[in-house]
């Protein structure tokens, strides 16, 4: 059912160009679905997530150090990528969503002393968590935020 007071969408040429650079993998993916995949793999290569991994300067950082700034940093690199003028990226924030929600959940079913999922009940996943709801919270405000100001000078 069409309305008259709305007008069709326009693809512009910016909407062409994010939908070829989509096809690489990195594209496609939230962030937060490697930040999970390393935290996985690490929880079963390093048994103690606060033992020192490397001593740069007396400074000593353990790989979970590592990962929460990886993850910081992906998070910020999620909210500049839904960022873009005149691009909808709500399938974007939709997708970073998701994730966060399956965090959220493997980190509820864990502390429900789910054995399967034991290893998602501990502070590292849970801060992993609110990172990630935190920055799908900003991307989604963002992501708002500009496209009502590509409506408004449209």
């Amino acid at each position: 059912m069409a309305h008259a007071d709305v007008d069709p969408a326009v693809v512009v040429e910016g909407d062409r160009v994010r939908i070829r650079r989509g096809s690489k993998a990195f594209g496609i993916f939230p962030g937060f679905l490697f930040i999970l995949a390393i935290y996985i793999v690490g929880k079963f290569l390093f048994p103690d997530p606060r033992a020192p991994l490397l001593d740069v300067a007396g400074y000593k950082i353990s790989w979970v150090e590592v990962l929460l700034l990886g993850a910081a940093v992906v998070a910020m690199a999620e909210q500049v990528k839904v960022a873009k003028p005149g691009i909808n990226n709500t399938t974007d924030v939709l997708l970073m969503g998701a994730i966060a929600i399956i965090q959220l959940l493997l980190f509820a079913l864990a502390a429900a002393k789910v054995e399967a999922l034991a290893i998602f009940n501990n502070t590292e996943f849970l801060i992993l968590t609110l990172i990630n709801l935190a920055q799908t919270a900003v991307a989604y405000q963002i992501n708002s935020a500009t496209l009502m100001r590509t409506i408004a000078s449209a």
